[in-house]
């Protein structure tokens, strides 16, 4: 019986040594396919297959092919016919290495161009090439001529428009275009040039701004500016005073053309009523508030240190005086580690002074931050503490304000001390509270694959004592061994069919995590024989199975062995 294959096979680069061909007497028919090699045993030749049952045999083939065009006879090209394929009108063609035919449109050339010399009369004619039309390959298919006539001579005429374009009359050639001017303006031309020049006069006035002393006001310093009229006018036209109260605005001037008028506050300004400031105002000399009101300010107030104790102390001087001294900052919940200002640990926290103070109003202890805290407990910071410095739990001391019930904890550190009483059988306890189990010597592990643990305890369940004892365990002490090991076999072993007809690829999932597995495939049908295929164990989890061909609906079994 022979092998069957359902992949193909790779030699690599290998010689097939001692095989033979198919041997046939007669050609195969319904094969898929092409490249089929049989050896007709009543010929004595071999044949290869082309497809749809056609077999050729090697070293007597007789090829033809068929040449035709877009006009004449189509011909029968065999086996050792030549074909010429040659050029026509400006075509050439030329053969060359590796079975090149190169085909070339061969340059056009024409005559030199000719000229004509000719100068048209008024009311002649002639004639142009208006356009040329080519194709897509550059040939020319058609050409258009035009025939020009020119004007006659009297035909001339020049429209003349105003700026909105519309016709005011029409100057002929006999008559051309004039120019005049009224006004005392003139008209001037140049025949060189040709250019006509309007000369209009000026007859405008001229005006000039100068400072003058003033228009007395009562109570003001004043000064001037006069419109003054030049040119054609004279006088003054019209004039601006500037005035300013003399207790507040003094008003200075430097008299005539392109003078200067100065607006400056006097040295001592006097203001009865209220003074709105909203950028910053500097003060060399004193600023007395004479009213007996409120004065506002709403924003900040630069003040010197004071020196007297009649003076305005500044912020500065006011935090070295309470410097140290602490200030309630409200409760603290001690469960949710924020406090009534915000929180005091990690990198959000809030900034603290040195001996600033909260009350813990809800237990708990910020999530480990702190030891446990009761209601009444006091937190106090050890020193100034910066926002969003994530500070240490020893930047604050915590002080507990009664007696508490002794807890539990990792460390004799952060275990809350209180009242509390144990066996003295099983724990200790230091002079600082620390409460701890007896060591029993037992530390350590007990118990491996081959040796069971023996563990000893007393009344409150201590382990007082543990040592091992070895396994030993003959087969005819297990019950229902073998029904066991069959179980365990097959727990690690599965079979699947495959094959639908169509596909040529098929994907396991067998979830055994590892690519230790055995498989073999087996036909489903007579002779139930060992079939070969690309085997892929693609993941720990699945394999893949590849053939060339389609299998039939469940024609292969695949079963599958864990090796270990």
């Amino acid at each position: 019986m022979a092998i069957a294959y359902l992949v193909n096979i790779d030699l690599n680069n290998n010689q097939l040594l001692d095989f033979k061909v198919y041997n046939r007497t007669s050609d195969e028919t319904g094969l898929s396919g092409e490249g089929q090699l049989i050896y007709r045993t009543d010929l004595d030749v071999l044949k290869y297959h082309t497809g749809a049952n056609t077999w050729i045999t090697v070293g007597t083939s007789t090829d033809s092919w068929i040449l035709n065009g877009d006009s004449g006879t189509a011909q029968t090209i065999n086996n050792d016919n030549t074909v010429l394929i040659t050029g026509n009108t400006y075509i050439t063609t030329t053969v060359s290495a590796t079975d090149t035919l190169t085909i070339d449109h061969d340059l056009t050339t024409r005559p030199p161009d000719t000229t004509t010399a000719v100068s048209p009369a008024h009311g002649s004619t002639f004639t142009v090439l208006d356009s040329v039309t080519t194709n897509t390959t550059g040939h020319v298919t058609a050409a258009n001529l035009k025939t020009v006539t020119l004007p006659n001579d009297n035909d001339t005429s020049l429209p003349i428009k105003n700026s909105a374009g519309t016709l005011q009359f029409t100057a002929e050639d006999v008559n051309g275009v004039r120019f005049g001017a009224s006004g005392g303006a003139s008209v001037t031309f140049n025949s060189a040039t040709q250019l006509v020049t309007y000369n209009a006069i000026n007859d405008n006035e001229t005006y000039t701004l100068p400072v003058s002393a003033g228009t007395a006001v009562s109570g003001h310093t004043v000064a001037d500016i006069d419109l003054t009229a030049g040119g054609t006018g004279s006088g003054i036209k019209s004039k601006v005073t500037f005035a300013g109260k003399n207790n507040n605005i003094l008003i200075t001037d430097t008299l005539g053309n392109n003078g200067v008028v100065k607006i400056a506050l006097t040295d001592n300004v006097d203001i009865a009523g209220t003074l709105d400031v909203t950028g910053i105002t500097t003060l060399d000399a004193n600023l007395i508030v004479a009213g007996a009101g409120l004065s506002t300010f709403a924003g900040q107030v630069q003040v010197p240190t004071a020196t007297a104790d009649a003076n305005a102390p500044n912020l500065g001087q006011v935090k070295l005086l309470i410097a140290g001294v602490g200030v309630f900052q409200g409760s603290y919940n001690a469960s949710t580690g924020q406090s009534s200002a915000g929180p005091i640990s990690g990198a959000s926290n809030i900034a603290l002074d040195q001996g600033d103070y909260f009350v813990v109003s809800v237990a708990g202890n910020d999530g480990g931050y702190f030891p446990d805290l009761e209601p009444g407990d006091f937190i106090f910071a050890n020193a100034d503490i910066t926002a969003s410095s994530s500070p240490a739990v020893s930047a604050y001391t915590v002080v507990q304000a009664d007696a508490n019930i002794a807890g539990v904890g990792t460390t004799d550190g952060n275990t809350i001390k209180g009242v509390s009483g144990f066996n003295s059988v099983s724990f200790t306890a230091s002079a600082s509270g620390w409460i701890q189990l007896i060591d029993r010597g037992v530390a350590g592990t007990v118990g491996t694959a081959s040796a069971v643990s023996t563990i000893t305890t007393d009344a409150q369940g201590i382990v007082t004592a543990a040592s091992e004892t070895t396994i030993a365990i003959t087969a005819s002490q297990v019950t229902d061994f073998c029904a066991a090991v069959q179980t365990c076999v097959a727990d690690n072993s599965d079979s699947v069919l495959i094959g639908d007809g169509t596909a040529t690829s098929y994907t396991i999932t067998h979830n055994y995590n590892t690519r230790q597995i055995a498989v073999q495939t087996v036909r489903t049908s007579t002779p139930w024989d060992t079939v070969f295929m690309d085997v892929e164990r693609t993941t720990v989890n699945t394999i893949t199975l590849t053939t060339t061909t389609a299998l039939p609906s469940n024609g292969v079994e695949v079963f599958l062995q864990i090796i270990k």
